[in-house]
C-alpha cells in the first residue's frame, strides 16, 4: 500500500511540473485578441507622423520610406519616391518622373512638392505606396487619412517571408507577391477622412500601403482618382497575441509556424510519464 501511494505521487509530481511549465508560457500572453484600434483599445499603439517619417510607440519604432513604379519604358518597376511632409495631414509621396511640375526636386512642406496631387499618395499615372518597416512583428488593422482629395480607395501588402525581404528597388508590384509578400486587401474607402480599417490577422514587421493599385488585383475601374495623406498606423504587437499566432513565433520579419514552445514542453512531460512508468515496470518485474 505505501509503495502504490508513492508511485502514485511521483506520477502525479511529474504531471504536474509539465503542465506547470506549460502554464508559465501561456501565462506570457495576452488572451486579448481585438487588437488593431489604436487610441480606442490600450493594449494597442499609435504611430503618428505629423512632420516625422518615423515614430516610436511601446518600444517599437516605425520608419516610412516612399516607392513608386517610375522604372523601364512602362513604367512597371520600382523605384525610392520622395515622403511629403505635413504637420496636420501626414506623409505623402512624390515620385522620381513628376517633371512638369514646379519645384520637383526638394523636399519638405506642401509648398515645395510641386502641384497637386504630386504631394499625396495617389494612382495618377504612376501608383505610389508607403513601405512601413517596424523594429518588430506588429498586426497593423488600420491607418488614419489626414487629407484626402476626391477619393482614398488603397492598397495594403505585408511581408510573410522567411527573413527580411529584397529591397523594392526593381521589383514590380505583382512580383511581390512571389517574393514574400502577401496581399491584405484591395480597399474601397471614400472621400473621408480619419481611419480606413484592413483588419487582418497578420503580423509582419513589413507593411506597404498604397493608392489602390490595379498591378495586385485593384479595380481598374475605381483607381485613377485616389489621392489622399497618411497621418497614423494603428494596430499591436506579437505581446497581445494569443499563443501559436502565425507569425509571432520566428525571427525575421514575415510569418512563420504556430508557437512550438508548448508543443514541446507537453512532450517533455510526456516522455517524463514514459521514462517513470518504464521505470516501474521495471521494479515489477525484478
Amino acid at each position: 500500500m505505501t509503495r502504490k501511494f508513492w508511485q502514485a505521487i511521483r506520477a502525479a509530481s511529474v504531471m504536474a511540473i509539465g503542465l506547470g511549465v506549460m502554464n508559465t508560457a501561456q501565462a506570457t500572453y495576452s488572451s486579448n485578441n481585438n487588437c488593431g484600434g489604436g487610441t480606442t483599445n490600450p493594449n494597442c499603439d499609435t504611430w503618428t507622423f505629423n512632420n516625422q517619417t518615423s515614430n516610436t510607440q511601446g518600444g517599437i519604432t516605425a520608419t516610412a520610406s516612399g516607392w513608386s513604379n517610375t522604372v523601364g519604358s512602362a513604367n512597371i518597376l520600382l523605384d525610392s519616391a520622395y515622403i511629403t511632409l505635413n504637420g496636420s495631414s501626414g506623409l505623402g509621396v512624390r515620385n522620381n518622373d513628376c517633371s512638369g511640375f514646379a519645384n520637383c526636386t526638394g523636399g519638405g512642406s506642401d509648398a515645395n512638392e510641386g502641384l497637386s496631387p504630386e504631394h499625396a499618395i495617389d494612382n495618377n499615372g504612376r501608383t505610389d505606396s508607403i513601405l512601413f518597416s517596424f523594429t518588430d512583428k506588429v498586426n497593423l488593422t488600420s491607418f488614419s487619412a489626414g487629407w484626402v482629395s476626391t477619393d482614398s480607395d488603397f492598397t495594403v501588402l505585408a511581408y510573410t517571408g522567411v527573413g527580411n525581404p529584397a529591397t523594392l528597388a526593381g521589383q514590380s508590384y505583382a512580383g511581390l507577391l512571389s517574393n514574400g509578400w502577401s496581399l491584405i486587401g484591395n480597399f474601397l474607402a471614400g472621400s473621408s477622412t480619419g481611419a480606413h480599417d484592413f483588419a487582418n490577422n497578420t503580423y509582419s514587421s513589413y507593411w506597404l500601403i498604397g493608392a489602390l493599385n490595379t498591378m495586385v488585383g485593384g479595380d481598374s475601374t475605381k483607381a485613377g482618382n485616389d489621392y489622399f495623406k497618411l497621418i497614423s498606423l494603428a494596430g499591436c504587437t506579437c505581446d497581445n497575441a494569443p499563443p501559436g499566432t502565425p507569425g509571432c513565433s520566428t525571427g525575421g520579419g514575415g510569418g512563420g509556424v504556430p508557437e512550438p514552445g508548448t508543443l514541446l514542453l507537453m512532450g517533455a512531460g510526456l516522455l517524463g510519464l514514459t521514462r517513470f512508468k518504464a521505470r516501474r515496470t521495471m521494479h515489477v518485474a525484478a
